[in-house]
């Protein structure tokens, strides 16, 4: 009997640590929205498109749409990121809840610059209505057309195999150089031969390999040399305001704070943009949190509404304790 009570005590000891490890374990960074230029609209899972405003990690589900002069960065891991440009479409279908892995990325239509250091920790599916392959290292544009029924690519470093989708015929593209496959469109739609167990080739031919215009490989260049040089700029921010923080007692972040400081934050507050926490609206809290010497934001604490219309802000707010 006394075994079988240390038994059941040591397993819901250990349920226990899997279930605290979980809740407490770090949310994913990735994929992350890092640059957004002119007009970016994003859809989640919850289907609500919404314009994209400041930098932010996607979750389970992101389809990204950019204006005609629009453009978005977005990081899928430190070792690849993709440019989505003007009049563009793409959508990463499934994003690990907890992991943050995007295996997929389709892209429905425009032009997509992809940049790739090396072989990453997961494979990424490149997809679109015209083809299909395994992101490789490089930097190169995928672009396409479904109007006209057509896809390119333009390498810019490295190289790769380039082939409609589940085409059997393929090209080597090399640094410098560029080809395509033209479709067909029948019925206003990209028409297709369908084989055995619905394996689909689309209808057309591979454009022939040719090289990239010299002034649009000094543009590529210059922009490529313009990313490092505004990337180090970033870095170089980051760690001056890390070692800022530190010379100053900082030991909590987001947002930052002092040992024994608390922070007020408003949670789930319907007007965002407005400087109140409106706490008289269902679902709507303010909640005080202390900032312990293990450098975590603890102590949670939600208050009432009369202290919360007095200390709570639409944005988190730090101060001394007021306890």
């Amino acid at each position: 009997m006394l075994r079988k009570k240390l038994l059941s005590k040591t397993l819901l000891f250990i349920s226990s640590m899997l279930v605290t490890n979980t809740l407490f374990a770090a949310a994913p960074k990735y994929p992350a929205i890092r640059d957004i230029f002119g007009q970016v609209w994003l859809t989640g899972k919850d289907g609500k498109r919404v314009l994209v405003k400041n930098r932010q990690i996607l979750r389970e589900k992101a389809l990204l749409e950019t204006s005609l002069s629009g453009r978005v960065k977005v990081e899928l891991d430190e070792k690849r990121s993709f440019v989505l440009l003007g009049s563009g479409e793409v959508l990463l279908p499934v994003i690990s809840w907890e992991s943050g892995e995007a295996p997929v990325v389709i892209l429905k239509s425009g032009d997509l610059h992809w940049s790739q250091k090396d072989k990453g920790s997961y494979n990424i599916a490149l997809r679109s209505d015209l083809f299909e392959f395994l992101a490789v290292p490089g930097d190169y544009v995928l672009s396409v057309y479904p109007q006209k029924a057509f896809t390119g690519v333009k390498v810019f470093a490295g190289s790769m195999e380039f082939s409609a989708l589940n085409g059997e015929e393929s090209v080597t593209v090399k640094k410098g150089q560029q080809a395509g496959f033209q479709g067909v469109i029948e019925n206003g739609e990209i028409s297709y031969d369908v084989l055995l167990q619905g394996k689909k080739i689309p209808k057309g031919r591979l454009t022939a390999v040719t090289a990239i215009d010299a002034g649009e490989l000094d543009k590529a260049a210059s922009e490529e040399k313009k990313r490092l040089a505004d990337l180090a700029h970033l870095r170089a921010k980051e760690q001056a305001r890390l070692a800022k923080e530190k010379r100053e007692g900082v030991i909590c972040s987001q947002p930052a704070g002092k040992f024994n400081e608390c922070v007020w934050t408003c949670l789930n507050n319907p007007k965002k943009e407005k400087k109140t926490c409106l706490v008289q609206n269902p679902g709507t809290t303010c909640v005080r949190r202390r900032c312990n010497a293990n450098g975590e934001w603890a102590e949670e604490t939600t208050l009432d509404a009369e202290k919360a219309s007095i200390l709570c802000k639409a944005q988190p707010v730090v101060a001394p304790c007021d306890y």
